[in-house]
């Protein structure tokens, strides 16, 4: 490797290529689809009627057809309970073992077909062994040399093809033992052209060298078995269901849900084809290298092909055929021997396919293992880290080696913003493509959400650039890989807690789970009367708790702190060395590593920022709790009230000076402002923090505060326990308003055009006291972090396993569903529970009536033995009725309530009168019985009409 500077070019070993894991990212997605469309396949099988899934929806009055996700699933909402205990009863779910099955089978088919692929393709006819052809063996020793070359542990087996007319070669097989075939046209170019024969054997070698063979071959046979044990069946099982879909009365409301069921396997073959398609193109011009460098002359690359002329639209064609092509054009190829940079760029196709195949791969995942055994609150966070393992191996990768590449030849490093935005539009299209929200219609209630995704990709794509920036500089070891390891794991950190809090916070407020208006009702429920006069705060409260809710978690709050850690360890190392050499793995030459000598941004302006943000932080909190004091709430509100007043407030004066201080501080930041704004910003926060706990534990009572407020509160219940509740949402506030900052900052620059960055200077290292300073701040920075985290996170743990992970969702007023819909509704809810409810209550005023003319034979006497325990058995049955669904109709819906009030009441009244020896109240229970009963025949004649009028329907109540 030369030395660096403008222009320079380095050795492609010395950045991993990251292609390996670009390869086990198709084969994840592979056996995680596998399970996941079979798993629909099987599911179908398993309940032909539908009513061991969908039809306890429909008893719980869900109707698809309704547009909006909260009107449609209003009832599932509701009685969610119910909804899950239908779902245990009448769902049969498999084994444990079975969620497995078909990821294991593919694995075996793919392992059977590895072994067998290179051995057919060995002994089909057209090959013949090279003894056959090479009578005096100089072929064989041009081979054995040509392997030595390329230190080969032992010549690999080779086979002639005298059918191919072509002057080149393939390998296949392992790479342990690999065959190599070589063409005829390729024999008859030995004689002629001696060094191209050589060039052509030695690109070979190079794959075996670097185990293109056996990663290649892995591949192949994962999609083989894949198209045949899975995607032939799904398609066939799908083109089976249409006719009858087609005579659903739901084909309408199922289109969408139709549509993307058809287009999952396309994707999916477009996906792996080309990400495949893009892995092996990278491989070759690797091999082209390593054969030049182990002396193939490059002319052997001089094969007449001309690059694409003509107009913009010519060109574009050629772009998208180079897409799909596993070799790129031999044009491309002559370019990359000349300079390889392009091997260290970051391509928009690879984090295009490598965002859509992580999403994908969450979704999938999290669904598949849902449906089955092996579901646990672990669940969502180990298909979260599947997922982001494979994006970050591959993503992360690559911005790494971009940068890299760029410092060590002092070319300007990337943004990060084209490859993150590229990322984040591969994960809207992975989103889109599976049926987490909007499963009836095309697009979610709330398809702005989907910003968020792409929001996403760049704050990953810009952080790992940064950071990877930062640490390159910086880091002073003989090798990158502890920097490496740092940056990549906690990138993978931050992808773990977005796909985790997406399957859950995301896809509710996508799909309009989540209401601002239902949230700002209650607050007002809560806080009558006096909270009028704070409908700004509550309003606030209500846009903004509903998503933090899902955000305090201790997997979010984990990665906000790496977020800012992170770079802020860099602090802490000391200036790197100069140039050094170091010998290149594989190869007999020295490679010289150029490494700027350089350090970190000052950190003195970062804490100066923070200071000064923290100083503004305790007036702002103090202002505000000065004007909390002139306000005079009601005594019996005044605890409550003021307290979520106080705490509301001062987030928001919290929230607002750490966002500033973000802002300021990537504003003179030259280099990695979103690194400096969230190391400001919650450095701002912390101190902020420690300001509200002071003033909170003496709210009013201490001489600053006292002049202002008209009277002085002590909370009883001592300022930690407030203090501790606001951490989380502040930390993870703060962190998203730093990146809202420096998005801004950003904008305002290129609106200005804001001179280009240079490279990042080398400022004096400083004396020693200096960097000791240095350290202790950052040690004290990372402890208070550390501990604010751990507090956080295990209050949010604990809040969550104590409290059920709903939001407050603005459930509509039943409505009347057509005709059909409520046809299937009523029939799902009479045979899922309502009519053995029914039977039983027929039965119970059948013994009744028995027991009341077993009475009148007895001339009026009532025996207590008798008639309790029946009394006692209508409360039971209206007690399991009103663990079960109402009935999901708007008419016969308040019948049914007045039934199951009319029936608990007489059941009351009947025990009573016995015990207090009241005929007067055992007579009121029985008309209350005989009103139940006369209702219940109401609600049996609207659910006949129901089932009535939806009967020329096919499939009425069957899915």
């Amino acid at each position: 490797m030369v030395t660096a500077g403008t222009g320079s070019r380095i050795d492609e070993r010395a950045i991993s290529a990251g292609t390996t894991m670009r390869f086990a990212l198709l084969v994840i997605l592979l056996l995680v689809s596998s399970g996941s469309m079979m798993s629909a396949v099987a599911g179908a099988k398993d309940n032909p009627d539908g009513f061991a899934g969908f039809g306890c929806q429909f008893a719980a009055g869900v109707d698809p057809t309704q547009g909006d996700g909260a009107v449609s699933y209003a009832g599932a909402i509701a009685h969610n309970d119910a909804l899950q205990a239908c779902l245990d009863r009448y769902a049969s779910r498999p084994p444990w073992w079975a969620d497995l099955v078909w990821p294991g089978l593919v694995l075996v088919a793919a392992g059977v077909l590895f072994w067998v692929l290179p051995a057919w393709k060995a002994r089909r006819g057209r090959v013949v062994a090279l003894e056959a052809v090479d009578h005096d063996g100089g072929i064989r020793r041009a081979v054995a040399e040509l392997a030595a070359t390329a230190g080969l542990a032992q010549v690999p087996r080779v086979v002639i093809d005298p059918t191919a007319a072509s002057a080149s070669a393939v390998v296949f097989g392992r790479t342990r033992r690999p065959t190599v075939c070589l063409h005829a046209g390729l024999l008859a170019r030995r004689s002629r052209d001696p060094e191209g024969f050589r060039a052509v054997l030695l690109h070979e070698f190079a794959h075996i060298r670097n185990g293109d063979v056996t990663l290649t071959y892995v591949t192949v046979a994962v999609w083989r078995a894949f198209v045949l044990l899975v995607l032939l069946p799904y398609l066939v099982w799908c083109a089976a269901v249409i006719p009858t879909s087609l005579q659903d009365p739901l084909w309408t409301a199922e289109q969408p849900y139709a549509a993307r069921a058809f287009v999952l396997p396309i994707f999916m073959i477009v996906l792996v084809y080309l990400a495949r398609s893009d892995v092996l193109r990278s491989r070759e011009v690797y091999a082209d290298l390593a054969a030049v460098r182990w002396g193939a002359d490059p002319r052997g690359w001089a094969v007449p092909a001309a690059a694409p002329a003509g107009g913009k639209g010519r060109r574009l064609l050629a772009s998208f055929v180079e897409l799909w092509r596993t070799h790129p054009r031999w044009d491309l190829r002559r370019d990359a021997l000349a300079d390889p940079a392009a091997l260290f760029g970051v391509q928009a196709l690879p984090m295009f396919l490598t965002g859509a195949a992580a999403a994908m791969i969450s979704a999938q995942a999290t669904h598949y293992l849902a449906a089955g055994a092996l579901i646990s609150p672990w669940t969502r966070p180990a298909t979260a880290l599947l997922a982001a393992v494979a994006a970050t191996g591959v993503a992360g990768i690559a911005l790494w080696r971009a940068v890299a590449h760029a410092v060590l030849t002092g070319r300007r490093v990337p943004s990060g913003v084209r490859a993150g935005l590229w990322l984040g539009a591969g994960m809207a299209a992975g989103v889109l493509d599976m049926n987490e929200f909007a499963v009836a219609e095309w697009l979610p209630a709330r398809p702005q959400v989907l910003l968020l995704v792409v929001c996403a990709g760049l704050v990953f794509a810009g952080w790992t650039t940064q950071c990877a920036h930062l640490w390159f500089t910086v880091w002073s070891g003989r090798t990158k890989l502890p920097a490496v390891l740092l940056v990549m794991a906690a990138a993978c950190l931050l992808l773990t807690a977005w796909f985790s809090w997406w399957q859950s916070g995301g896809v509710d407020l996508a799909s309009g789970w989540i209401s601002t208006e239902a949230e700002r009702r209650t607050l007002e429920n809560i806080f009558p009367g006096p909270a009028t006069d704070h409908r700004t705060m509550l309003y606030v409260s209500a846009v903004v708790f509903p998503g933090l809710a899902g955000l305090q978690r201790p997997l979010v709050l984990a990665a906000v702190a790496a977020l800012w850690l992170v770079p802020l360890l860099a602090w802490m190392t000391g200036s790197v060395t100069a140039l050094r050499r170091r010998p290149a793995r594989g190869a007999s030459d020295d490679l010289v590593e150029p490494v700027p000598s350089s350090t970190a941004p000052p950190l003195r302006r970062v804490l100066l920022s923070a200071a000064l943000g923290g100083v503004v932080c305790w007036v702002a909190v103090a202002a505000t709790k000065a004007y909390l004091h002139t306000w005079q709430p009601p005594l019996g509100q005044r605890g409550g009230l003021y307290t979520f007043l106080s705490q509301a407030w001062a987030m928001v004066a919290l929230v607002t000076v750490a966002t500033a201080a973000a802002g300021v501080a990537s504003a003179w930041a030259r280099h990695y402002p979103l690194l400096i704004a969230l190391i400001t910003a919650e450095a701002t926060a912390l101190a902020g923090l420690a300001g509200h706990f002071v003033l909170l534990s003496a709210d009013g009572c201490i001489p600053p505060l006292r002049t202002l407020a008209s009277r002085c509160y002590w909370l009883p219940t001592g300022a930690w326990p407030l203090v501790r509740m606001v951490l989380g949402p502040v930390l993870v506030s703060t962190a998203i308003g730093a990146v809202v900052a420096v998005a801004a900052v950003s904008a305002i620059r290129r609106l200005r055009r804001a001179r280009a960055a240079s490279p990042v200077p080398a400022p004096p290292r400083g004396s020693r006291r200096g960097r000791l300073a240095r350290r202790v701040a950052v040690s004290v920075l990372c402890a208070a972090a550390v501990a604010t985290t751990t507090v956080a996170a295990r209050y949010a743990s604990r809040s969550t396993s104590q409290t059920p992970d709903k939001y407050h969702v603005a459930l509509p007023a039943q409505v009347a569903a057509p005709a059909p819909i409520a046809a299937m509704q009523a029939t799902a809810w009479l045979k899922l529970g309502g009519r053995d409810l029914i039977l039983r209550y027929a039965a119970t005023d059948a013994a009744l009536s028995k027991a009341l003319l077993q009475a009148a034979d007895a001339h009026g006497r009532l025996e207590s033995s008798v008639f309790k325990p029946v009394c006692a058995k209508f409360g039971r049955i209206m007690r399991d009725a009103a663990r079960y669904f109402p009935v999901p109709d708007p008419q016969a819906a308040p019948l049914w309530r007045t039934f199951l009030d009319r029936t608990q009441s007489g059941s009351r009244g009947c025990a009573l009168a016995f015990d207090q020896g009241d005929n007067h109240r055992f007579m009121a229970s029985l008309q209350q019985f005989h009103e139940a009963d006369v209702t219940l025949r109401s609600v049996q004649v609207r659910l006949d009409e129901l089932r009535l009028a939806g009967a020329g329907s096919p499939a009425t109540g069957a899915r």
